[in-house]
């Protein structure tokens, strides 16, 4: 059966590319207002710089990492938040899957659309990159082509997820899914099969990987909220797709596939590269009012967002001084939380993530009112306190549990985890439906308003979500309908 084909409107030009990452500038002031004509913007180190930054920028708008996939859309469809009871509302219906509704279809559609958008600019850099010569050095052309390369499979993985059915160890492998976007074209492209989807995203993470080999150091956001390097282009490694968040993503995806040998020894060289380490409970602070807080444990990002604009997404949806949350904020129960975190179990209230922790990381207006203060962000020169993240250092010790040879080889990565936040080791569990009921919890409790626990549902295909609305699970509810609409790219929402 012929795939349907996907017409993307790509635009001749980039939207207004970015600025300064760290700095936050304007929009460059180009010649039109808002197009820079590639021979203009790729002239100077600058100017691919600037593009490059224009792909985080973009993955950092509400409509993508910077709210939708992350803490909004998807942790909601994850039933995590307890303002769902109205069938009225945008968040009732999400919380429904009734991706029917036309406001639903409308909030997936931006989605998609804002996806596609990185993708359009990651393209437009490789379209690029190879003409270069007399513009960019060798190191500065593999970093700017390898972090290309990365977030558009980043992407493109991310679009697989949603708007395909779960793989499945292969056994989906030839269904449809996205289109892939190799070139910046207006070409209309054809839906591949999941199977050449993640094939594609492979490819393009292993080169990625190779460009970036050359430089594997993480010039972390350090305790004065500086960097060691003078460059800006090298500072903040973390907020890119450097080196180890290929490797990360790489694991991640090969678990994904069902490759656990492969999600095994990737997962690995990010843990043994010593690079990123669990906040201890000495260095935890969390008041959102002080320089050194750090409310996501930046330490154990390998690759995290900067929203310039995060307080003020935050304190619409988690800042409430009422005890009855307002229809459009994201909150939680006591009793629910303490479920989450396994409170009544012996040696599981010191657990530095939960509720009533004595550095606490929640809002507890009332025990029916729970807020996160995780993206609460109050202080401003604290840079920690606008990042996102997207993959941490946690994650690979839950995928290195998981693609084990042997339970009780996969226990030991778990309580490591676990001991880090200051709950028991677990013995091994006798069965591997048990020790995937063990994952599941740290994965409910490690990733609260981030996104990750959604796609995790998905790939287990968890068929009874623990607080659901709408259970049992289907794979109509799992899966995201292609947009109607012809998907002409439009700028997002920020």
């Amino acid at each position: 059966m012929k795939l349907k084909n996907i017409t993307i409107l790509l635009p001749v030009y980039l939207f207004g590319l970015l600025l300064s990452f760290s700095s936050c500038k304007k929009w460059l002031d180009v010649d039109p207002k808002t197009q820079v004509k590639e021979a203009k913007q790729f002239s100077t180190r600058q100017g691919y710089v600037d593009a490059l930054f224009g792909i985080y920028q973009s993955a950092a708008e509400i409509s993508n990492y910077g709210g939708q996939l992350s803490y909004r859309f998807l942790d909601i469809l994850a039933q995590r938040y307890e303002n769902k009871s109205a069938t009225n509302t945008l968040i009732g219906k999400t919380a429904r899957y009734i991706y029917t509704d036309s406001e639903v279809q409308t909030a997936i559609s931006v989605i998609f659309n804002s996806q596609y958008k990185i993708v359009s600019q990651a393209n437009f850099i490789l379209k690029n990159i190879d003409n270069s010569e007399g513009v960019l050095d060798d190191n500065t052309l593999n970093i700017i082509k390898g972090e290309a390369l990365a977030m558009r499979a980043y992407i493109h993985f991310d679009l697989a997820r949603l708007f395909s059915e779960r793989y499945d160890n292969g056994a989906n492998a030839g269904k449809p899914s996205v289109a892939y976007l190799k070139s910046f074209t207006v070409t209309p492209q054809t839906r591949l099969t999941l199977g050449e989807v993640i094939a594609n995203c492979e490819a393009d993470l292993k080169e990625a990987e190779s460009l970036l080999s050359s430089n594997q150091e993480i010039d972390q956001i350090v305790g004065n909220q500086g960097s060691t390097n003078a460059d800006l282009f090298l500072q903040y490694r973390q907020n890119h797709m450097n080196y180890w968040a290929v490797k990360a993503l790489l694991a991640r995806l090969y678990l994904y596939k069902g490759d656990k040998p492969n999600a095994l020894k990737y997962s690995k060289e990010v843990i043994q590269s010593t690079k990123f380490k669990f906040i201890t409970s000495a260095e935890i602070n969390v008041d959102a009012g002080s320089t050194a807080s750090d409310l996501t444990f930046t330490s154990e990002h390998i690759f995290s967002i900067y929203v310039s604009s995060l307080k003020a997404r935050a304190d619409d949806v988690f800042k409430n001084t009422t005890t009855t949350g307002e229809t459009t904020d994201l909150w939680s129960t006591r009793a629910k939380l303490d479920a989450t975190y396994q409170a009544s179990l012996v040696g599981y209230g010191t657990d530095v993530r939960r509720p009533g922790a004595s550095k606490s990381l929640w809002n507890e207006i009332a025990s029916t009112t729970v807020y996160t203060k995780k993206y609460w962000s109050d202080a401003p020169t604290n840079v920690k306190q606008r990042l996102i993240p997207l993959i941490k250092l946690s994650e690979m010790y839950y995928i290195a549990a998981e693609a084990s040879a042997t339970i009780q080889e996969g226990i030991s990565y778990l309580n490591v985890v676990r001991t880090n936040r200051l709950i028991p080791e677990l013995p091994a569990p006798a069965t591997q439906a048990a020790f995937d009921t063990e994952i599941q919890f740290e994965y409910r409790k490690d990733f609260y308003a981030e996104g990750q626990l959604w796609f995790y549902y998905k790939r287990m295909n968890v068929l009874t979500l623990p607080d659901g609305i709408s259970n049992p699970m289907t794979t109509a509810k799992y899966v995201f309908p292609i947009p109607n609409d012809e998907l002409e790219f439009g700028l997002a929402g920020n």
